[in-house]
C-alpha cells in the first residue's frame, strides 16, 4: 500500500531535472528538489518532489517540454519505492 500525498519525479540526468524544475515553476507547479533514493535506477542523483494533485499537470509539462523522464515514484508504508502509473 502506498502513501498518498507526495510523488517524486525522476529524470535521466541532473540537467533534465533542472530543466523540469524550471518548466514546472513557470507553470506554477510547486516542486522541491531532493536527493533521489539510491534504489531507483537513474544516472541522476536528484529528483523532484510534488503533490499528488499536480500529477496530471506534471505529465503535461513533461510531454510539452519533451523531457527525458524515468518515472514517478511513491514510498510505500513499508519503506519501498514503487513506480506510480
Amino acid at each position: 500500500m502506498s502513501i498518498k500525498g507526495e510523488l517524486i519525479a525522476v529524470f535521466e540526468s541532473t540537467h533534465e531535472t533542472m530543466r523540469a524544475e524550471r518548466a514546472f515553476k513557470e507553470r506554477r507547479i510547486k516542486v522541491r528538489a531532493i536527493m533521489k533514493p539510491r534504489v531507483i535506477s537513474s544516472s541522476c542523483q536528484m529528483a523532484l518532489s510534488l503533490p499528488d494533485e499536480k500529477h496530471a499537470s506534471a505529465v503535461a509539462v513533461i510531454s510539452d517540454e519533451a523531457l527525458r523522464f524515468v518515472g514517478f515514484f511513491r514510498k510505500s508504508k513499508d519503506g519501498q519505492w514503487t513506480p506510480e502509473l
